[in-house]
């Protein structure tokens, strides 16, 4: 269906139900940011659609209505309407129970920013070339059981609304569905099923959701799958029965979580980049890890790896470039207790620990550029530099070193491959004491 103007976007800031009255002279735009036409108000059953025709092609981007009268739904045949000007449709406030995607709807994109009071989206069967839908805060409790009429979805939002359970199976006629949010809702279950599967979906979002249990064949069927995003849930455990295999798979983040141990052996992601387990319960880093040769980051920070973090689980990992163990408060020993070797490591920290040594023995980093050991009980600087030749910096930045240890150490702080830290302004701001590294240089270190 033709349109009227070239304008992309229609965005209505607040809707006004019955129709009120205005002026009937005609609405013209008032020039805003980023090419926006400013329209203060717009009456359908006055000026409206002539407001709408005369909006100059080619002239603006988008359209702001502050308030738009209407004496029926902002849903429905309005959609249908709104298909004759515009591709994509912006709803900040949606008060009625019931949205309607009725055939014949031309929008290419429709987002509610917020429908506290919408319990139930209808889509019609029928022609429509919605790809995407986006819902903010609303009531629903359960996937339409007609989402699967938007034949041309690829990308679906339903963000802090009420959803408790779900099956993967409701989206199966989405067969261009590439992203899929889900987040902040209220899931504790996600349904097996047998019904197709959306097997285009590519990104999965789940974070801020109630989860605790998690059956990972319940995605089985999204050979696609890039990322998947359970953060902020409440899971004890991730496991499978059956062997998981995801072909492109690039990033697992299971962080916020309450994992204590998490065994991957069920995974086969040969393509896995980033694995991020932080901000859980783990006590020692996971086993199984070269099971994933193109594992690239691995995050660990804010765990409770205790005592001494045993490097060893990173062998065998020919592409990992950066590891982050910062914010294990009763770890204190650093080291391998086998030989390892990471030939792509740039970078590692292990800040906000409780660290007083680093047992470089056994630990191979053939091209490391930065090593962060900031924040820890340090009281003596480890050779970094001949453990490791490749280093260009590394920091000690916040341990208590004796003022002595630093003296001894000036020409690796002045060269910029020590670090530590932002210098006072004066020795009053040290607590336990400083040292003048050079004229231009003061540094707190304990006297």
């Amino acid at each position: 269906m033709g349109r009227y103007s070239s304008v992309l976007l229609l965005t209505l800031a607040v809707i006004g139900l019955p129709c009120l009255p205005v002026s009937l002279a005609v609405a013209t735009c008032t020039p805003g940011m980023a090419m926006t036409c400013m329209l203060p108000k717009l009456n359908m059953l006055t000026d409206g659609y002539t407001t709408l025709r005369n909006i100059p092609p080619a002239t603006y981007y988008s359209v702001r209505v502050e308030m738009l009268h209407l004496p029926i739904s902002p849903s429905g045949a309005f959609l249908t309407r709104m298909s004759e000007f515009f591709s994509k449709l912006e709803l900040y406030v949606y008060h009625d129970p019931v949205f309607q995607i009725p055939p014949g709807t031309y929008l290419s994109s429709i987002q509610v920013l917020e429908a506290p009071s919408m319990k139930q989206l209808l889509v019609g069967a029928g022609d429509n070339n919605v790809t995407e839908l986006i819902i903010y805060t609303c009531g629903l409790e359960r996937i339409p059981q007609t989402i699967g009429n938007l034949p041309l979805l690829e990308d679906l939002t339903f963000t802090e609304c009420a959803l408790r359970n779900f099956s993967l199976g409701a989206f199966g006629q989405n067969r261009r569905l590439r992203v899929l949010d889900l987040s902040r809702n209220q899931i504790e279950t996600i349904i097996p099923t047998t019904r197709e599967m959306p097997q285009a979906i590519e990104y999965l979002y789940l974070s801020s959701n109630r989860l605790e249990n998690l059956d990972m064949a319940a995605f089985i069927g999204l050979p696609s799958l890039s990322m998947i995003d359970l953060r902020n849930n409440n899971l004890a455990k991730i496991a499978s029965q059956q062997t998981v295999t995801w072909s492109t798979m690039e990033m697992l983040d299971v962080s916020y979580n309450r994992l204590r141990t998490i065994d991957l052996q069920w995974l086969s992601a040969p393509n896995l980049k980033r694995l991020i387990l932080s901000n859980n319960l783990f006590e020692k880093l996971p086993e199984r890890l070269r099971r994933f040769p193109n594992l690239q980051l691995l995050g660990m920070g804010d765990n409770r790896l205790a005592g001494v973090i045993d490097l060893a689980p990173l062998n065998g990992l020919p592409e990992l470039n950066s590891v982050d163990l910062s914010n294990n408060p009763t770890a204190k020993v650093l080291r391998s207790s086998r030989p390892i070797r990471l030939p792509v490591l740039d970078s590692l920290y292990a800040e906000y620990c409780s660290l007083n040594r680093f047992n470089t023995s056994g630990i191979d980093l053939p091209v490391v550029s930065f090593i962060s050991l900031a924040h820890n009980n340090f009281t003596a600087v480890a050779p970094l530099g001949q453990a490791f030749p490749s280093i260009q910096s590394f920091s000690f930045y916040d341990n208590p070193i004796p003022c002595s240890v630093l003296k001894a150490r000036a020409e690796l702080i002045l060269s910029g491959k020590l670090i530590m830290g932002i210098p006072p302004l004066s020795a009053s701001e040290c607590a336990s004491g400083s040292i003048q590294i050079s004229p231009s240089l003061l540094l707190c270190c304990k006297a």
